[in-house]
């Protein structure tokens, strides 16, 4: 099982970071919340690598069969392959996952959605993270007027990733990118595009409360 997860993410690094150059195909990585709270993964890469071509029917047969293998450890249809498309010389893979905790497990990487007070309770140290709003104003957790009532988003990225988080709800903070490393930029009242700037090999948590 470790040795399967290893391989997929490294097949998935080679993907989701490489970006793409067509402007028919699309450009990120994103993260999206289905209506019944179900988050939607699209990744996005380059068939053609440095030193290889991706096949994409056997990536799309090994990544099946690892969401086969997940569903089956985990009980029920917890991950879906929803689709795999070329586009524009361009690979892009449409993940479903029934819950936050599903892509967590399954990606073997921190994602978090829920209140700020369930955040603190799960151990994140809110108060140790500053925040700017959308105007631009500094703030930090404990003066965020009815800050337990607001929503939280927290994801893990890896140095050189970018990923656009599209929220179901408006935008009120971010981290500020000197606590992590990473640019966090607002595109429209409901977007946010990460941009993890750490050194190479880093993992960071990028912050994002919403309403």
């Amino acid at each position: 099982m470790r040795r399967v997860a290893f391989i997929f993410g490294l097949t998935f690094l080679l993907l989701g970071f490489a970006g793409c150059g067509d402007s028919k195909a699309p450009e990120l990585n994103t993260l999206s919340f289905g209506k019944d709270g179900e988050i939607l993964h699209r990744i996005v890469g380059k068939t053609d690598q440095n030193f290889y071509q991706i096949e994409p029917a056997a990536l799309e047969e090994f990544a099946a069969s690892r969401v086969e293998e997940y569903c089956a450890e985990n009980g029920g249809e917890k991950v879906a392959l929803e689709a795999v498309e070329e586009k524009g010389g361009s690979i892009v893979l449409d993940f479903k996952y029934a819950s936050p905790e599903d892509y967590s497990e399954f990606n073997h990487r921190v994602l978090y959605v829920g209140t700020l007070a369930g955040a603190s309770d799960e151990g994140y140290e809110l108060e140790a993270v500053p925040f700017v709003s959308m105007d631009g104003k500094a703030s930090e957790v404990g003066y965020i007027d009815d800050w337990d009532k607001k929503q939280m988003f927290i994801l893990e990225t890896k140095s050189g990733e970018e990923m656009l988080v599209n929220l179901p709800g408006k935008t009120l903070y971010v981290n500020q990118s000197a606590h992590s490393g990473q640019e966090l930029t607002l595109v429209g009242k409901k977007s946010v595009r990460i941009s993890n700037q750490e050194a190479e090999g880093t993992m960071s948590l990028s912050y994002i409360i919403y309403e």
